[in-house]
């Protein structure tokens, strides 16, 4: 939206400013009124702005409290998710192509294109049915559904959806192809040779061949070089939507996928079902002339994983506050214990000279001891394999601890895959077969407690408002609570009420912080775990209070 000082009723030179956008000028509140019902649609308190570095971005024009909705937008294009990894190629579950609702593969297919649908009365959209159904002719496998998968690509589809926007809404054609693409850093990579096999040469040898020759005229651009820079745009652009039925979507929005990445987000979205609007609000309390941030990547990694993963899947290196800051606000993240002699160990932590640099050099900040990029690059592959290959299984706390124990000599306690293995632990630790709450030892209850208070810790600094890790703070949260009320059970009388009072706290704080993902599959679940916790946790008070009680009485 471009701001005028002129009054858009009669023309004339306004100073009045609406109160929400600030975008639009009126000479009195009468034309203001009389304006509203063609501005309300474009009235956000956010401008369209332009950087060199990041390019076009949002900002907000006036201060915005934490929770309200800063903007309402409807999608360009919404499908299929657009990355699929080798347990989506076997799903036999996937959305819906008319509905999005979940469906199993080779139960009901379209009656015109044969894709899959989640009833035999769904349909969908005319022309992209259409256009699918000249690939109907080639037969599709039975049972195995990674080969339905293979034959159903939806990844194909979210492209189609997009390149038949110049026939259904040449505004939102124009809109899309606005969007940057990368068309030149993606030609030679993995992304656009992968492209090239699952997209673009599926779509043209399955539809838009036979549609050439049979409705020419249909599209008036559908080549490989289209197709490509179509690819490049959803890869850069593409918003992760998931739905409350546990279905991933991808989604193109105009201005929504202006808002600009950093590693501590400030704002998240909601995504509705029936209508396909993203609604956008405010993480924490906004400031007038704010930029609007969301996170492209997962904020538990370490600064040169997410560097990594962002090259790779966005085109672009970040520059936020936390990539330029070697220690990650003070969590050590990606840290390692320093690596000088291993007689003469100096205590001290090894951090990158220059963290958005993959070849720099590694420094101890206690000693001298300075170390090459490439080592650190292997040393990282080796710990990355032994981690994976342990929680790729399901671990025991001992097979754990005995990694931790050896990881020790090498991370940072805070390290990003420290942090994942002790997520799993402290959940071991009162649940797995024979470590069970009461059968756990005082040192381990308070080892528990520990590695939770460590964790949380980690939490706050990273995402101070659990933006993106609400997930891992309640379970945090929770397992605090598990130890402290097996220490109440444990403890005499106003000690025990004591850590009960603060288990409960804790799990009032999580249930604050799980509000952020009351529509999420995983957020629904566990808020129902949470639920049950806090009634046990004051049914415990109770029954602590009671004994306490009849205990004075009986004096």
């Amino acid at each position: 939206m471009v701001s005028s000082t002129d009054c858009p009723v009669c023309g004339v030179a306004a100073s009045q400013a609406c109160t929400r956008c600030k975008m639009v000028r009126y000479c009195d509140r009468e034309h203001q009124k009389q304006h509203w019902p063609q501005h309300k649609r474009s009235c956000r308190p956010i401008s369209e702005q332009q950087d060199a570095q990041l390019g076009r971005y949002l900002m907000v024009t006036q201060d915005i409290a934490a929770g309200q909705t800063v903007f309402v937008e409807e999608p360009l294009v919404v499908g299929p998710k657009w990355y699929h990894s080798d347990a989506d190629k076997e799903a036999p579950i996937v959305a819906c192509v008319g509905c999005c609702t979940p469906c199993r593969l080779g139960k009901h297919q379209c009656r015109r294109c044969r894709w899959p649908v989640c009833s035999s009365g769904c349909e969908h959209e005319a022309l992209e049915c259409s256009v699918l159904s000249l690939g109907s002719g080639a037969s599709a496998p039975r049972t195995d559904a990674r080969s339905l998968n293979d034959h159903f690509r939806g990844d194909a589809l979210l492209v189609l959806k997009c390149l038949l926007l110049q026939r259904q809404s040449p505004a939102k054609w124009t809109a899309l192809l606005e969007m940057q693409s990368h068309e030149e850093d993606r030609r030679g990579t993995e992304l656009h040779d992968e492209a090239e096999k699952r997209v673009v040469s599926y779509l043209q040898q399955r539809f838009l061949g036979r549609l050439k020759k049979t409705k020419p005229n249909l599209l008036p651009d559908c080549g490989a070089e289209l197709l490509h820079r179509l690819c490049g745009i959803i890869e850069t652009n593409f918003m992760v939507i998931e739905l409350p039925t546990g279905v991933e979507l991808s989604g193109l929005f105009r201005q929504a996928c202006m808002m600009e990445h950093a590693c501590q987000p400030n704002c998240d979205f909601q995504f509705d079902a029936i209508t396909q609007q993203i609604a956008v609000r405010a993480g924490c309390d906004l400031r007038k002339g704010d930029h609007l941030r969301i996170s492209y990547t997962n904020i538990l990694w370490g600064t040169q994983l997410r560097q990594h993963h962002l090259r790779l899947t966005k085109h672009f290196s970040c520059r936020c506050s936390r990539c330029l800051d070697p220690t990650e606000y003070g969590t050590y993240v990606s840290a390692l214990a320093c690596l000088g002699d291993v007689n003469q160990t100096c205590g001290g932590i090894h951090l990158p000279v220059d963290p958005l640099d993959e070849n720099t050099q590694w420094k101890c900040d206690t000693c001298p001891m300075l170390v090459d990029g490439a080592y650190v690059a292997e040393l990282q592959t080796h710990m990355t394999e032994q981690v994976d290959g342990l929680m790729a299984g399901c671990p025991s706390a001992n097979q754990i601890e005995l990694l931790l124990a050896r990881l020790s000599q090498i991370l940072h306690p805070n390290h990003f895959h420290t942090f994942n293995l002790k997520h799993t632990l402290i959940q071991l630790y009162g649940n797995e077969a024979g470590l069970e709450l009461g059968s756990l030892s005082s040192d381990q209850l308070e080892r528990k407690l520990r590695l939770c208070d460590e964790l949380y810790n980690v939490c706050r600094r990273l995402d101070p408002y659990s933006i993106k890790l609400a997930i891992y703070v309640t379970v945090i949260l929770i397992e605090m609570a598990h130890a402290l009320e097996e220490q109440a059970r444990r403890a005499p009388g106003e000690e025990g009420s004591a850590h009960l009072e603060l288990a409960q706290a804790r799990l009032k704080e999580a249930e604050v912080i799980l509000q952020r993902e009351q529509d999420s599959v995983a957020g629904k679940k566990l808020n129902d775990k949470l639920q049950n916790e806090i009634f046990e946790c004051e049914k415990q008070m109770l029954t602590l209070s009671y004994n306490q009680k009849r205990d004075v009485g009986q004096k």
